[in-house]
């Protein structure tokens, strides 16, 4: 993390001579649980915690895949400990790509592409883009993450949801705009988190098994970012 100029981050040094391929031991760390620290920089430790964990999938390509609260420490000097690298995935550089790709689609809104996209991050069946197309998937996931990466409060969330469903279907109740989005989102939801992403994921998996599915990585990055999440709102 050091080369990539995130020298507030660390992780505990490995004791090579007692570790072997099913026993991880490393150096002892002191600390306190992120998530149990009164100090005023647990909110910025924990934008720290998400840009180590975007620069883990889309830099170095080796992911930690146990981001529970008790493995994200606050040591004395005020850096962020990850500990417990025992659990780790890699992440292939073309998925790498990908999801840089996937991101400008979203951002320059090229739905159009956004099916590829999804067969090229694994969540959908190759050849099955234009069945993807017509399910409603990519509106339902589109709408969401919009939401989230936009952010502002419960509010501003709120009343922007319901600001672009006007703009989109013109001045109709909730009930249908809620049937002509495929009963996407709620329209009176308080808020868009990564928690809120995981589930409508999720209903999207079970509602359409044969279309869609949630990749091993993607479910590893939404269970640290809602970990993190919930931790700075705490803050």
């Amino acid at each position: 993390m050091q080369d990539r100029g995130l020298d507030a981050v660390s992780a505990p040094q490995v004791v090579e001579e007692l570790s072997s391929k099913h026993v991880l031991t490393t150096e002892w760390v002191d600390g306190v649980r992120l998530d149990k620290s009164n100090k005023s920089d647990a909110a910025r430790l924990c934008g720290v915690a998400l840009n180590a964990y975007l620069t883990m999938l889309l830099d170095t390509g080796t992911l930690h895949c146990d981001p529970h609260p008790g493995n994200l420490l606050r040591t004395p000097e005020g850096r962020l400990c990850i500990l417990d690298f025992g659990m780790t995935t890699s992440v292939r550089t073309d998925l790498q790509y990908y999801l840089l790709d996937y991101i400008a689609h979203l951002t320059t809104e090229d739905f159009s592409q956004i099916p590829n996209d999804l067969v090229n991050l694994g969540f959908v069946p190759e050849g099955q883009e234009q069945a993807i197309r017509r399910s409603g998937v990519v509106e339902v996931l589109t709408f969401t993450l919009r939401q989230l990466a936009k952010g502002g409060g419960a509010k501003k969330t709120q009343q922007r949801m319901i600001d672009e469903l006007k703009a989109k279907y013109g001045n109709i109740s909730r009930d249908e705009m809620r049937k002509r989005l495929r009963e996407t989102i709620n329209s009176d939801s308080s808020r868009v988190g990564v928690a809120d992403v995981g589930r409508k994921m999720e209903e999207l998996e079970q509602k359409t098994p044969n279309l869609f599915q949630i990749p091993v990585w993607m479910a590893y990055i939404l269970r640290a970012f809602s970990v993190l999440e919930g931790i700075g709102l705490q803050a």
